[in-house]
């Protein structure tokens, strides 16, 4: 397989002072069960808000408002994929809206920031550092 890179748009969802984590589901053991930020990759031809907003309503079958680029980008390598990860920070359209998940995620769940902890929680690389930029 040819080394390649993708553009994974990455939300990070507000309400209340927490921040919406949705726990993978993959066929690959060291990612599944995992907490995550809710997002995917970017498609050809999508713009990263309008990739957010896909992904958003393909995985949670919710809107977001108020869309803000997080200034922190990161990036991971497995095997031959490089994800550069881009970030925002937003809030669901309608506060009490229902969330839907689809067959990526088993379960979700509203973290406060004291809550984030590697050590406590199954927490994919990065999403931590993610929200402690939104924060600075």
């Amino acid at each position: 397989m040819p080394q390649h890179f993708q553009p994974v748009i990455l939300a990070v969802i507000e309400k209340d002072n927490t921040f919406l984590f949705t726990k993978r589901v993959d066929d690959f053991p060291d990612y599944h069960g995992k907490w995550q930020l809710p997002g995917g990759g970017l498609e050809f031809g999508e713009t990263p808000i309008e990739g957010l907003r896909r992904e958003l309503r393909e995985e949670l079958g919710v809107e977001v408002n108020d869309i803000n680029l997080i200034p922190f980008i990161d990036t991971t390598v497995r095997n031959e994929w490089q994800g550069i990860f881009l970030s925002y920070h937003c809030r669901l359209e309608n506060p009490h809206a229902s969330i839907y998940l689809n067959e990526e995620a088993s379960e979700f769940r509203w973290f406060s920031r004291n809550e984030l902890d590697y050590e406590k929680f199954d927490i994919f690389e990065g999403c931590v550092e993610t929200i402690e930029a939104l924060l600075k």
